[in-house]
């Protein structure tokens, strides 16, 4: 039998956070994923924001450009690999492998939910910001536990 993951309280409270076509995503990729998931960020305060661009970490300071992170409800949420395992769970937390699968599963499953009229956004995410189908090659900053809505033209 196929295991089921869901998220935990902590994971939920955070997707709540986020604009619905992100939770609508989200909560399909959960129900098919084949490795289990959490979230550790929806919605971003501007102070955790400046932080974050202080440390390298973001793009966006926070004061002079806000994110997508920033806006509410959010349209953006990092994401990570879970296992039971803390070292394992270490080892897989900047996994390419593991985080290409999963935001392959976001980007599928955003698709699916778009052409059936179920949502309004795609997604786009920060392993291939400009979408050209290669990853992490041609960009000066990956966010590859990144993903983030985009209104298609």
């Amino acid at each position: 039998m196929r295991q089921r993951y869901r998220y935990g309280a902590a994971s939920l409270k955070k997707l709540n956070t986020c604009h619905p076509d992100l939770i609508a995503v989200a909560m399909l990729v959960i129900s098919r994923s084949k490795v289990d998931i959490g979230i550790t960020e929806g919605h971003r305060s501007l102070t955790r924001q400046k932080l974050l661009f202080d440390q390298g970490k973001s793009k966006i300071d926070g004061i002079s450009r806000k994110g997508k992170h920033n806006v509410k409800p959010s349209e953006a949420l990092d994401f990570y690999i879970y296992h039971p395992d803390l070292v394992t769970r270490r080892r897989l937390a900047y996994d390419t492998n593991h985080l290409c699968y999963i935001a392959g599963l976001f980007d599928s499953c955003a698709e699916e939910l778009y052409d059936a009229g179920k949502i309004s956004h795609l997604i786009r995410w920060g392993g291939n910001w400009d979408q050209d189908g290669v990853i992490a090659y041609d960009q000066s900053f990956d966010d590859m536990p990144h993903v983030e809505l985009f209104k298609p033209v």
